[in-house]
């Protein structure tokens, strides 16, 4: 399970903020979404949310691309 664990929030071995960010992101907006059907009994929009979650891992992606476009990492 750790090695498992390990292996969900690292890219090629190394750590990944993205993926751990998204995940964290991820967690609390579940938390604070429950809180909000919780309190109003209705369901809020979540379209903001969504691509604020997926914008974190979006954003390491582009970091890493352009990385890589202009030579300074190499695909594994």
């Amino acid at each position: 399970m750790k090695n498992f664990l390990g292996q969900l929030f690292s890219e090629s071995g190394a750590a990944s903020f993205s993926r751990l960010g998204s995940f964290l992101a991820l967690l609390s907006a579940c938390g604070w979404v429950s809180y909000i059907v919780w309190k109003t009994r209705a369901l809020p929009g979540l379209d903001g949310l969504t691509f604020f979650i997926a914008s974190l891992y979006g954003l390491g992606k582009a970091g890493e691309t352009a990385q890589r476009l202009l030579g300074g990492k190499q695909q594994q």
